[in-house]
């Protein structure tokens, strides 16, 4: 064999060995010949890894609703009308909230409340954290209470007239995210829970302007989310994507890096996660959330006195929570089911 040959040959199995060393290697390290664990190599965020097996996938798929691209039609519009002499209001769990308990003297209609004493007519105040306005915009209740971006998400389709300004969520909206993050910039490339079209919706969007970071919303947790943009999925409502968050916490996953939501339900999450979680930022310095009474145009083009009523009684509601609120702890208390720990003197 020439020279030539011999370095050919040579070159040949040195590359067949090294070849069998790539193969066999990592096999022969591994105990009992198995393939090395690698299940605490990075994967790419929002992809299955140990903490994402497919059934947490699946579970985790269950809690999410369609992220929406174009802003929902609402039902046809249609004037509301009161049975039985009275008016049904609904409106979420919070505290800004509290003077029209406190004017109705609770959730269920009555003679006491000062609605029927000075205006006449009873309140069925019911709460909930849905998003109701096609049942508002069809007639199927009276009034309820949001936040001002909601009437300009939905624009000339939501029938409804503005009578009054209830106050500002004063810390009522906020953040909340794992113990490691500590500033909103470091949500770039992360991904929060939250629930569409929503003032949580636009408390996370403003603050996400402001500190110069672009918006990406996800169709699911099998997406990849974007690197450069803070990442968001979306729950039913505010208070469904807090209770997600803590439980992906609690369960030691760390998809998501947080939630966006409003008080009480930041305050369970940031107490129920074990010092995993705090309350990154809420609004209270930021005057950028109004919490208004909306009525439906119809019922208010034809009851104008009743909604007169409506406005007065939720003033004197205020005053009275504003002015001696411990007086009205336990119908605060009851209404919302919380206890005296709870302070009901913060009105928005």
């Amino acid at each position: 064999m020439t020279t030539k040959g011999k370095i050919v040959l040579t070159l040949l199995i040195l590359g067949v060995l090294g070849f069998g060393v790539m193969k066999w290697l990592p096999k022969l390290q591994s105990p009992g010949g198995a393939p090395q664990n690698t299940a605490s190599q990075s994967a790419t965020p929002g992809q299955p890894t140990a903490a994402t097996t497919p059934a947490t996938a699946a579970v985790q798929a269950a809690e999410l609703v369609e992220t929406q691209t174009e802003i929902p039609k609402l039902a046809a519009a249609g004037a509301y009308l009161p049975k039985d002499n009275t008016v049904e209001i609904e409106l979420s769990e919070y505290a800004g909230y509290a003077g029209l308990v406190v004017a109705n003297g609770g959730l269920a209609p009555n003679e006491n409340s000062v609605f029927f004493k000075k205006h006449g007519f009873k309140v069925a105040i019911k709460l909930s954290e849905e998003e109701s306005w096609s049942a508002l915009n069809s007639g199927k209740m009276a009034a309820s209470a949001t936040t001002v971006d909601v009437l300009a998400t939905y624009g000339r389709q939501f029938q409804v007239v503005v009578p009054v300004q209830i106050g500002f969520s004063r810390g009522a909206d906020g953040v909340v995210v794992r113990n490691d993050i500590k500033r909103i910039n470091q949500l770039k490339g992360k991904i929060l829970a939250t629930a569409q079209f929503t003032e949580a919706d636009f408390f996370i969007r403003y603050l996400a302007q402001e500190a110069g970071l672009g918006i990406n919303m996800m169709p699911d947790l099998k997406t990849a989310p974007d690197p450069d943009k803070l990442n968001l999925v979306f729950c039913k409502d505010a208070f469904a994507a807090g209770d997600f968050f803590l439980r992906e916490v609690n369960a030691g996953r760390n998809v998501l890096a947080g939630c966006v939501t409003w008080a009480p339900k930041t305050t369970e999450v940031a107490e129920g996660s074990g010092g995993k979680a705090h309350v990154l930022t809420t609004s209270k310095n930021l005057l950028i959330v109004g919490d208004v009474l909306i009525v439906n145009k119809g019922f208010a083009q034809q009851n104008p006195k009743m909604v007169a009523g409506l406005v007065e009684g939720l003033l004197e509601g205020n005053r009275m929570v504003r002015d001696n609120p411990t007086t009205w702890v336990d119908v605060i208390g009851k209404a919302f089911q919380v206890g005296p720990r709870r302070n009901p003197s913060r009105t928005g």
